[in-house]
């Protein structure tokens, strides 16, 4: 049990549901609901595949929600940002000489042209830690998305700093209009 806030916690995660379309949502969904196993909710709401139609509200009220159930937000900020700015993911590879790199809250420095270097947040998918030799998919999250916009599917692109690697885009969704 949530505590007294746990039917506020309902509406949110209702609410957040309710955008979900028809074609989309299944019954495990409809199920956690009716049984009020918020946790579960979340977590299944979190893990949705498709980019058309997740908003940003949609994003918001899961991370509020996981804000009041003492739940860390960090994904679902992540993912409000990727359905403004769009979704860049990355089969990274790390150099043997890398030193590890930690699957969040990276920012490094990526050669998107041949000539000029950029910032992007880095989130690892799979694992906590990128060791020296290890591949892993990514996420990118530019800073200036408009200078990464010439990138498509299949460009490689290199990593920088003490963790230098290479990476192949996988997919890539545009910003939203």
């Amino acid at each position: 049990m949530l505590g007294r806030h746990d039917s506020e916690i309902g509406e949110l995660l209702r609410f957040a549901a309710s955008m979900v379309p028809a074609e989309v949502r299944n019954a495990d969904l409809l199920d956690y609901l009716d049984l009020e196993e918020w946790e579960l909710v979340l977590h299944h709401l979190g893990e949705f595949d498709g980019h058309t139609w997740q908003t940003p509200r949609f994003w918001a009220l899961l991370a509020e929600a996981a804000i009041q159930m003492d739940q860390d937000d960090a994904w679902f900020q992540w993912r409000c940002v990727e359905s403004i700015q769009g979704l860049l993911r990355v089969e990274l590879t790390l150099s043997v000489e890398a030193e590890p790199l930690r699957a969040r809250g990276e920012r490094p420095m990526w050669d998107v042209t041949g000539r000029q270097q950029r910032v992007a947040a880095l989130w690892i998918e799979s694992k906590p830690v990128l060791n020296p030799g290890e591949r892993a998919t990514a996420r990118l999250r530019p800073f200036v998305p408009p200078a990464w916009a010439h990138l498509i599917r299949g460009d490689v692109i290199t990593l920088h700093g003490s963790s230098p690697g290479m990476a192949k885009i996988i997919e890539k969704v545009p910003p939203r209009p």
